[in-house]
């Protein structure tokens, strides 16, 4: 690639931005245009001539800034090249400074291999100064389900943790990254989730779905648990209510009390029963590489367990 040219201030109106934008979208170009009115421009775009103009090639943030402050001309490096050329020298420099999210690499990197057919990876990998598993796992994020794509793209789950992701079916995906947000899960332990579904449909050669059955009904048991705990509080306050505004009727008062107890043990047993659930739960996300030899994996309590959290109500 040739990168002789000469430093020119162009009128702005004669600039136009490429056809293809490698960035979806431009942050910051308040902050930016601040900066510039204050301390001027600081490097130049770069540019190259089209006929009777001239397009932006890389610096298409700074362009916009300039634009945005109403300045007439911007100082430019015009570099004569060609599509691929300029293409390259585009996804270079973003990719070195970082300014794309991994989704836009992806697409710009998809488009370079497959779209235009300008090289193989490994080309590719060469130009921009990346590895070639770099730019391959890029490219194999777009096969994820367009949700997980844009929870990539929002930054609300991690492109290692997406990775992970790769070697399953669409629906076994979609359930794994809503636990995902719901537990914020790690990489590994997203790995290990996989690894053990693996074990069961070789061991058992059943399903790999009914590996996520616990996990996902994890979710749903802490939520229905929850939801039955607050009930039956709220109940056994209604019922305080009650036998507070009750007369002198002992005989009416002692059966309500004895329901009362009643009450209180449901409450026991449930709040019982969801610490039990969330150790199940623990132990199938658990990574057991990372704590091995550091803690072995806690028992279920018994029904009995002391430690087990008991809400205390009113006494009368």
């Amino acid at each position: 690639m040739s990168c002789f040219g000469i430093i020119q201030e162009l009128d702005l109106y004669k600039i136009f931005q490429p056809p293809i934008q490698l960035r979806i979208k431009l942050d910051n170009l308040d902050e930016l245009a601040c900066s510039i009115k204050e301390h001027g421009l600081l490097q130049p775009i770069i540019v190259r001539p089209i006929e009777k103009r001239y397009e932006v090639v890389a610096g298409n943030r700074r362009y916009q800034a300039v634009r945005k402050l109403g300045l007439r001309k911007i100082n430019c490096h015009l570099i004569d090249l060609s599509n691929q050329e300029a293409y390259e020298l585009a996804l270079t420099e973003n990719v070195q400074h970082k300014t794309m999210n991994p989704i836009e690499e992806a697409v710009a990197f998809n488009r370079y291999v497959k779209e235009f057919g300008w090289g193989g990876v490994s080309n590719l990998a060469l130009k921009i100064g990346r590895s070639q598993e770099y730019v391959t796992k890029r490219i194999q994020l777009l096969s994820l389900p367009k949700n997980v794509i844009v929870d990539i793209i929002s930054n609300r789950i991690s492109t290692t943790t997406a990775l992970e992701l790769l070697p399953l079916n669409n629906s076994q995906i979609q359930a794994l990254n809503k636990i995902i947000h719901n537990s914020h899960l790690s990489k590994n332990q997203v790995r290990q989730i996989i690894k053990n579904s693996k074990n069961i449909r070789n061991n058992k050669h059943s399903n790999t779905d009914t590996a996520y059955y616990n996990i996902i009904s994890q979710e749903d048991a802490e939520r229905a648990f929850t939801k039955a705990i607050t009930v039956l509080k709220s109940t056994l306050i209604n019922w305080d209510d009650i036998i507070r505004n009750m007369n002198d009727d002992w005989l009416l008062r002692e059966i309500f009390l004895e329901y009362r107890v009643i009450l209180h043990g449901d409450i026991d047993t449930f709040l019982r029963l969801r610490k039990r659930m969330k150790r199940i739960n623990n132990i199938h996300i658990e990574n057991s590489e990372s704590l091995s030899g550091a803690r072995k994996h806690k028992q279920i309590d018994s029904d009995n367990d002391s430690t087990i959290p008991i809400w205390t109500p009113r006494t009368y």
